[in-house]
């Protein structure tokens, strides 16, 4: 009796580190989404809060959804490099400063498979920035998303 107790509660715990790797492996590593405007656009932005998350960006992705975005917000001021490792689409980045988009990077094309990573193209802001959003490419056309206009955090 002893036995088939310890069986069952051993076959309890495994059960239950397996439901928490799995709540994980689909919720926890997932990154947090949050809405933001760009002039009179909404977007739901994916936030890229740790370094592994802002290096991964939208990479080996097939798409990205008409209002979905990637957001990322460094706390200060740089000319921060972004490169396509991994991209299979191009998209638009969007520069900010102080909450104004300061520049846009059109049509940032995806690498050709294989691509060594030391010749992936860079692509930097025209000034210090100190936020970034990635769209689909030609969203900044299609939606008349220009240089001035304002960036905020909706929730």
């Amino acid at each position: 009796m002893k036995n088939a107790k310890k069986i069952f509660l051993g076959a309890i715990v495994f059960l239950i580190v397996v439901i928490l790797g799995l709540a994980y492996a689909f919720v926890g590593n997932k990154n947090k989404i949050i809405s933001v405007r760009v002039g009179e656009n909404v977007f739901r932005a994916e936030v890229a809060e740790t370094m592994a998350q802002k290096s991964k960006g939208l990479s080996y992705r097939d798409s990205l959804d008409k209002d979905g975005a990637m957001y990322f917000d460094f706390g200060k001021e740089d000319k921060y490099g972004f490169w396509m490792m991994g991209m299979r689409f191009p998209i638009d980045i969007i520069w900010i400063k102080n909450n104004i988009v300061i520049g846009i990077e059109k049509n940032a094309q995806a690498p050709m498979a294989g691509t060594p990573e030391n010749a992936l193209k860079l692509y930097y802001p025209p000034e210090a920035v100190d936020r970034v959003l990635e769209i689909s490419a030609g969203l900044s056309d299609e939606l008349g998303i220009k240089v001035g206009d304002y960036f905020g955090i909706i929730n």
